[in-house]
C-alpha cells in the first residue's frame, strides 16, 4: 500500500490496546500519489496550489489507505470522503487524519462511529495561549510539554464529535476524566452520549498523539 521508498522513510504502524486503534505514522517528504488515489481524489491533490498543504494532504490519505487497506483492495478503490459530520471516512468505516511538522498520522477503529486523533509537535508557546485554552485544575502552571499533551487530547475529542475548531477548547475539561459543555456537550448528546475512551502517548520523539475511540460500556454501567 505505502511504497518501499515511505517504509524506507521511517513509517510506523502501532496499535494502541486501550483505545483499540490502529495508527499508521508516516513521514511527509518525498511522496508520490502513483495509483494510491481515486479519480476524484486526484483532482483534489491536483488542485493545491501550496506544496506543503498538498503534501500533507497525500501523506495522510496514503497512510489511511494503509489501515483501510483489506485483501484484494486496490488504493484507488478506497475513496476517502466525508460523513455527515464532515469527519473523514471510507465508506462506513471512520478514519482520523492529522498533520504536523513533517509527520502524518492515520487512525481507525473497526466499527467505531466515535473516533478522532491529533498529532501535535512539542514547543513553546505564547503564554496567552495558556490562558486562552486551559482551566487551571488542566494546567496549573505552563508547560509545553503538558499542554501540547492537553491540546492533543482535546483535538482527538473535538475531531471525533465531528467539530474541530467550531468548537470552543475551554468547552472540553481533561483532567482524570472528560467533561463537556457547550457546543461539544450538545453533539456528544445528539450522538447518544457514546462510552468512548482517550489516550495520548508521547512519539514520535519531540510530539505528542492522542486517540479517542468509542469503547464498550463497562460492566453494570
Amino acid at each position: 500500500m505505502i511504497s518501499d521508498k515511505a517504509l524506507k522513510q521511517n513509517a510506523v504502524f502501532q496499535t494502541w490496546p486501550l483505545t483499540g486503534t490502529h495508527l499508521q505514522f508516516l513521514p511527509v517528504a518525498g511522496l508520490e500519489p502513483g495509483t494510491a488515489l481515486s479519480g476524484r481524489e486526484a483532482a483534489v491533490y491536483a488542485a493545491f496550489r501550496i506544496e506543503k498543504r498538498r503534501s500533507e494532504w497525500l501523506a495522510g490519505r496514503l497512510a489511511a489507505k494503509a489501515l483501510l487497506a483489506e485483501d484484494g483492495e486496490k488504493p484507488a478503490e478506497l475513496e476517502i470522503g466525508m460523513d455527515r459530520l464532515g469527519r473523514p471516512c471510507c465508506g462506513a468505516r471512520l478514519v482520523s487524519i492529522s498533520h504536523s511538522n513533517g509527520w502524518a498520522l492515520a487512525a481507525v477503529k473497526p466499527g467505531t462511529t466515535f473516533l478522532g486523533a491529533d498529532l501535535e509537535k512539542i514547543e513553546e508557546r505564547h503564554p496567552a495561549w495558556y490562558s486562552d485554552y486551559f482551566h487551571p485544575s488542566e494546567l496549573p502552571k505552563p508547560d509545553p510539554s503538558e499542554g501540547t499533551r492537553l491540546w492533543a487530547l482535546k483535538e482527538a475529542l473535538m475531531k471525533a464529535l465531528g467539530l474541530g475548531l467550531m468548537a470552543d477548547p475551554m468547552d472540553i475539561r481533561v483532567t482524570d476524566k472528560v467533561v463537556f459543555t457547550g457546543k461539544p456537550l450538545e453533539r456528544y448528546r445528539e450522538m447518544g452520549s457514546p462510552h468512548f475512551t482517550v489516550e495520548a502517548r508521547p512519539f514520535p520523539e519531540g510530539f505528542w498523539t492522542a486517540v479517542a475511540a468509542g469503547a464498550e460500556p463497562a460492566p453494570g454501567r
